[in-house]
């Protein structure tokens, strides 16, 4: 039985594939409703029995880190554990953050070998996912739990190399891979009875329910920690902690915010709910995203400590292939990385635009290294968004100013259309890769078309290059044959990929 996959654009449209890391302005989540059995994707042995259970009703993938996600809707509590059971069987190796520690003999490489995960939530569970159902005017399909798995080859792609910081912002930048985890949601009406579940011996259990909260999160959610210099490890004492609420597109909303005490420490209380983003500002430090709190329940608990490190600012100049200077150009910080090795994600991101001699300066980086993003109309950035630049306010380290090259573009538009001549009936996605494959340093992308098929890229850099289109949601054999195209500064080329497919 062929699969049938839908695949949602987050954002759109250009993809530069880096050294071990494919970097994309583009990230797809594919979704996929129903049991059809799905083949393992270099998971741990047993993951794929857990994934194929025939209680399943759909399968979200992406966008980052390899995760795949499969909901379940089950009858009762018997039949969570027997999933339960099958879960348990999974093979995954004992990785702590202690783990290379213990190759030395300094420490256990979590040695209560628990290497699975259990979470458990008040139900019923957000909608998230069938938000489209609800567009639709449809209840959402009820949802009793979740089974996460990863693709160790995936999640150390993006999050792991050493020239692959493209991710570096990311939480799980550095980090090992999570193990698998089931996310179960009792009370609310669902089939399922915390009291008759079953655990077994090598699943942790995390209790995210209301009456296991460590704090009164009857009247909201909570966020409490300390703030930390991390360099010296001193405690920030006045600095500014503030959940924002992210609500669909719209911006950032302050919802609540305090200041440490003299030991650093912060609390935040009765958060509404919502799902949040906080942040923690301090004088003379860079502003820092330190975490994401779901308190979509609306009596969560989240207890951490944030390391902020000292500003500095990095100079340089942005040029032609000439040599010449090019003014009005927005230059960003893209994944900064702090002295310690890990993603610094900057509230906000440091930013500035070139002068009239090409000139800029990115002042309020934390302290340590961070790649740089050129942006403007009809450019294209020559020199590789995968350099590391070293950050420092220290004389005797100051780093050397930067010179970034930039490169004339061209554009393709066009249409799909059927072996008749036709407008698709079907809604289709375009992708464009250099010719002969995606490479490392290459360009590519890929976007959905109009309503009429109609696509266009902008901001392509000269070179030969290949556009495929495929139906979205699509099956196997469904994209169109290669239509190569070559792309010098300035052209526009109109073209035209004929798809079989299109209207069935």
């Amino acid at each position: 039985m062929k699969r049938e996959t839908r695949r949602m654009a987050l954002t759109l449209c250009f993809a530069v594939v880096l050294s071990f890391v494919a970097v994309a302005a583009l990230a797809l989540v594919e979704f996929s409703e129903g049991n059809t059995p799905v083949r393992n994707m270099g998971w741990p042995n047993g993951a794929e029995a857990v994934a194929n259970l025939p209680e399943r009703v759909m399968s979200v993938s992406g966008p980052w880190g390899g995760v795949s996600r499969f909901l379940f809707r089950c009858e009762n509590t018997a039949q969570f554990n027997e999933a339960l059971r099958k879960f348990s069987a999974i093979r995954a190796p004992r990785i702590a953050k202690d783990s290379r520690l213990a190759l030395d003999g300094q420490g256990t490489a979590d040695a209560d070998g628990k290497t699975l995960l259990l979470v458990v939530h008040d139900g019923p569970r957000p909608p998230e996912w069938f938000e489209h159902d609800r567009k639709a005017g449809k209840e959402p399909a009820r949802v009793d739990w979740v089974f996460e798995v990863r693709s160790p080859l995936s999640y150390y792609m993006d999050f792991s190399g050493p020239l692959g910081h493209s991710l570096s912002d990311h939480p799980r930048y550095g980090q090992p891979v999570p193990p698998p985890r089931i996310d179960v949601y009792v009370g609310g009406g669902g089939p399922i009875e915390w009291e008759k579940v079953n655990v077994p011996n090598n699943v942790r259990v995390v209790d995210l329910r209301m009456e296991s909260a460590p704090a009164d999160v009857k009247n909201g959610g909570v966020v409490c920690g300390a703030v930390y210099d991390m360099a010296t490890y001193q405690c920030v004492a006045g600095a500014t902690v503030t959940a924002l609420v992210q609500i669909t597109t719209q911006p950032l909303k302050a919802v609540a915010s305090t200041h440490t005490d003299e030991n650093g420490a912060f609390e935040i209380t009765a958060i509404p709910p919502g799902y949040y983003e906080v942040n923690v500002q301090a004088g003379g430090y860079a502003g820092r995203k330190a975490g994401a709190f779901d308190n979509r329940s609306g009596h969560a608990y989240l207890d951490f400590d944030a390391l902020i490190i000292k500003t500095a600012s990095l100079k340089g100049a942005v040029m032609d292939d000439k040599g010449n200077p090019i003014p009005g150009v927005k230059v960003t910080a893209q994944n900064p990385m702090a002295i310690d090795g890990f993603g610094y994600q900057c509230a906000p991101a440091p930013s500035a635009t070139t002068n009239a001699q090409g000139g800029f300066e990115l002042v309020s980086l934390p302290e340590g290294y961070t790649g740089i993003r050129c942006e403007a109309p009809s450019l294209y950035q020559q020199t590789s968004m995968a350099e590391l630049y070293k950050v420092s306010s220290w004389k005797w380290d100051k780093p050397e100013d930067v010179r970034v090259v930039m490169t004339g573009t061209g554009v393709v538009r066009g249409k799909v259309v059927g072996k008749d001549g036709k407008t698709p009936t079907r809604s289709f996605m375009v992708d464009i890769e250099p010719k002969g494959g995606s490479k490392i340093g290459s360009w590519g992308g890929s976007m959905n078309c109009k309503a009429d098929g109609a696509f266009e890229f902008k901001g392509i850099p000269p070179g030969e290059y290949a556009l495929t289109a495929h139906p979205n949601p699509m099956k196997e054999g469904e994209t169109s044959e290669p239509k190569p195209v070559t792309i010098t500064t300035g052209c526009e080329l109109e073209v035209e990929i004929v798809n079989d497919h299109a209207s069935e």
